[in-house]
This record gives structure tokens, C-alpha cells and sequence, in this order.
């Protein structure tokens, strides 16, 4: 078994993503936990529905979580070469909480994921997440690459900017602040694959650092 350590988790009913403060109330300080790679399609399973795991997977991550104030029964975890999630299950292998990631420990997992071996995670797929609970896919990206921009544009990283901005809109520009201004304003709009690949630059970025 693989772990992971130090850790907060902010464990909720849906996907709420870690910055989403308004929506957390209660942080968890995890010493220690299991770390399970899994396929992609497994995680968007994960992430979209309900699931019921094969006891046989509980018994693996029985009490091998570890906080401040003991073990945790059943709680893991998930990760695939992009994206991670943390889920706690109740004795019959249902999904009852779950903990998107901050931003640098999920950098962290996925650069070291290449280390831990493939799991074949068995599951049952059942009724599909309220949609209306859940932070989109797209709010994230925007916030991430968002982050990052003002991250540059604050160290007067014109090197990093420009890449980005080539990447992003297939054309080179010298001048920081049209950079960030354009970048900003397509952050307004309606994304797409280009905003997943510079979510992915970056990600993978950090991973090199």
C-alpha cells in the first residue's frame, strides 16, 4: 500500500472543490493515507455518481488513515495521472464523503503516481450526482489558470506568460499586461480544449519543478 502524508481534507456530500470556502465548514488533518491509482474512466465514475466499492477493497484500506485523533475506518485516496480525490465509504462500500484536493498536494500526488501500481477498482456505478450541487469542471480550470496568472503577472514571470499565451492563442506577444488582459478576458468566456490543455501545462509545470 501506497501513502500519502500531512494532509487537510475538507470532506463533503458532493464534489465541492477545496477553495469553495463557502461551502466548507469542517477541515480534517490527515497524517497519513492510502494512496489507490486508478484508471480515468474509474475516477470520472468517482467523481459523476454514486458507487458501492467490493468490500474486499475496504478491508485493504481499513484504518490505515491516520489523523491527529486516531484512524480513520475507511477512507483512501483516488487518483489518476491528472486529476485526485479523497473518499470516505461506510461499512458496505458506499461512497459517503468526499474531499477535492488543494491545488499543490494534488500537483504532488500526480508527479508521484507513476510510482504506485494500477488498481482494478470493483465497483458498482449507481444514480449520477446532482449537477446543481456540484462545482463545474469549468469553474475549476478558470480558477486554477487564474491563479497562475496572477501568480506570473505578481513574480514577473514574462518568460512563463508568454509560453501560456502562445500555447493558448497560437501567437507570440511581448507586452505583460496585454497578455494577462487577454488571458483575463477569455477566463470570462465559455472554455474549452484550449483551457484544459493550459490547465495540463501548468499542472505538469509544478510536476517539473
Amino acid at each position: 500500500m501506497n501513502y500519502y502524508y500531512d494532509i487537510v481534507l475538507d470532506f463533503q456530500e458532493n464534489n465541492y472543490h477545496f477553495y469553495d470556502i463557502e461551502k466548507t465548514d469542517s477541515f480534517e488533518y490527515i497524517k497519513k493515507i492510502p494512496v489507490v491509482q486508478i484508471n480515468n474512466k474509474t475516477f470520472k465514475d468517482i467523481i459523476n455518481y454514486n458507487i458501492k466499492v467490493d468490500l474486499s477493497f475496504l478491508k485493504k484500506i481499513f484504518n490505515k488513515t491516520i489523523t491527529d485523533n486516531g484512524s480513520l475506518e475507511y477512507v483512501c485516496l483516488f487518483a489518476d495521472k491528472n486529476n485526485s480525490i479523497a473518499c470516505e465509504f461506510n461499512e458496505e462500500g458506499y461512497i459517503i464523503f468526499r474531499s477535492i484536493l488543494p491545488i499543490d498536494d494534488e500537483l504532488n500526488i500526480i508527479d508521484t503516481i507513476y510510482t504506485v501500481d494500477l488498481t482494478n477498482l470493483k465497483y458498482e456505478k449507481l444514480n449520477i450526482l446532482n449537477n446543481n450541487n456540484i462545482l463545474k469542471k469549468e469553474e475549476y480550470i478558470k480558477h486554477i489558470i487564474d491563479v497562475e496568472i496572477n501568480k506570473l503577472y505578481k513574480d514577473n514571470n514574462l518568460s512563463k506568460l508568454q509560453f501560456l499565451y502562445l500555447e493558448w492563442f497560437d501567437k507570440k506577444e511581448d507586452n505583460i499586461d496585454v497578455i494577462v488582459k487577454k488571458m483575463k478576458t477569455k477566463l470570462e468566456k465559455t472554455i474549452g480544449e484550449k483551457e484544459e490543455k493550459i490547465l495540463n501545462i501548468i499542472k505538469m509545470s509544478y510536476n517539473n519543478v
